[in-house]
């Protein structure tokens, strides 16, 4: 089984704000997309990465390929506006390479390999399975124009969705050839064809670095831990 990691990372990261995309920020000496990458390096079962950049910045990224001499990634192509059409991209620069394809946020720079295998064993009872985790809170929902609560939810039944999300290559090409529509992730689009997605086990240290107030977290998981792992 072919396993090839598409990376999203084309977003202006306006809510983080700086001179340069969040993924190029530096992480404890090192920037976050490098981290993320070096995360999927180590990990034995992806054979080949994809890296989707901003047109802006690709050769920021290819200059971080190599310097930390990242082999398994095999292109750095330019993204979209959004995106689900960045992953677009990175599928039409996987082609029919991979048998199985998963999708990474280039901002998830804490992602461990167990939390991959967890995801790889998952992805054979549907052909697509998504890392998530159990929500802390209580969640409400709360009519947007009174401000009214309309219904506490069942904290049991929510699951805080993460990546990686992982498909049989040619159920994404399905979905994305469907479906020219946006999505929040990329499971939505194939929720969309009917197809049931497994849920696989995450990590709350695998956070998405969305502000600087993230970065901050990540800074305090990185100072008790010796590797990306969960």
């Amino acid at each position: 089984m072919s396993v090839w990691a598409i990376v999203p990372t084309a977003g202006t990261g306006e809510r983080f704000g700086g001179t340069k995309p969040k993924p190029l920020a530096d992480l404890n000496g090192k920037p976050v997309i490098a981290r993320t990458l070096l995360a999927l390096e180590a990990c034995v079962d992806i054979d080949s990465i994809v890296v989707v950049a901003h047109t802006d910045w690709i050769k920021d990224y290819q200059d971080v390929v190599r310097k930390y001499k990242l082999s398994k990634v095999k292109a750095v192509v330019a993204g979209g506006a959004t995106r689900t059409q960045s992953v677009r991209q990175g599928l039409v620069a996987v082609g029919k390479l991979a048998c199985t394809v998963m999708v990474h946020d280039g901002v998830r720079p804490l992602v461990s390999s167990s939390i991959i295998q967890r995801g790889l064993d998952a992805v054979n009872a549907t052909g697509a399975a998504v890392a998530a985790v159990r929500v802390k809170p209580t969640i409400k929902v709360v009519e947007l124009m009174t401000g009214l609560v309309q219904e506490t939810l069942d904290r049991d039944l929510l699951w805080e969705i993460q990546t990686p999300q992982i498909f049989e290559r040619r159920l994404l090409e399905r979905a994305y050839a469907a479906d020219q529509d946006g999505a929040s992730d990329d499971a939505a689009l194939v929720e969309r064809l009917g197809v049931a997605v497994k849920v696989f086990e995450g990590a709350y240290t695998n956070i998405k670095i969305t502000t600087p107030e993230d970065m901050l977290v990540a800074q305090a998981f990185l100072a008790n831990i010796s590797s990306p792992e969960d």
